[in-house]
């Protein structure tokens, strides 16, 4: 009974999560500058991930329990929920920062990585998933003389958060034509 108790907790955090909200950017008076933002697991893309994770939990513990399974499929098994167990706990631990006149990509199991804003030309916000709303997104620096940058994130990602972010990257830079979605 508890378990399931915590499942409707989790589900209704990620339906409040998902519900449309006032755009901080529709009046002047209310803009601030986001200096940090984190992937969350109260997302679409972490309730889809928790739930292949936690079925491949169960499928597991039926499998250690069957007596005809031989080490090829239980190892199988078990690196299948290791791996999506450590690849849920990297995408909620994604974040973006604005520190030292840098944009810095840091995530439990990635490497961090700088990108100096003194030097953008362009920054492009990318849909790479299921729909325009709710989709994996990635997010791409063009600077001078370099290569662009591109940062695939989780899915765990909120995306007026990260547009929230890119904007105040914009104000930093006192460039309003410096993000673009694509």
């Amino acid at each position: 009974m508890p378990g399931v108790l915590l499942f409707f907790g989790y589900m209704s955090q990620i339906f409040a999560a998902l519900a449309p909200k006032r755009n901080q950017f529709d009046d002047d008076d209310e803009k601030e500058c986001v200096r940090e933002v984190r992937a969350e697991l109260v997302s679409l893309g972490g309730a889809i991930i928790l739930a292949v994770a936690i079925v491949l939990t169960i499928i597991m513990i039926m499998v250690l329990m069957l007596p005809m399974v031989n080490a090829f499929q239980l190892t199988i098994v078990i690196l299948l929920t290791l791996a999506s167990w450590i690849y849920l706990l990297d995408s909620c631990t994604e974040r973006l920062r604005l520190i030292d006149h840098s944009v810095e990509f840091s995530a439990v199991f990635s490497r961090k990585r700088h990108i100096p804003i003194n030097e953008l030309q362009a920054m492009f916000l990318v849909h790479e998933g299921f729909n325009l709303d709710r989709g994996i997104e990635s997010i791409e620096f063009r600077r001078v003389g370099e290569q662009p940058d591109k940062f695939s994130l989780g899915p765990c990602w909120q995306r007026h958060k990260l547009e929230a972010f890119l904007h105040s990257v914009e104000e930093v830079l006192s460039d309003p034509h410096l993000f673009d979605e694509v």
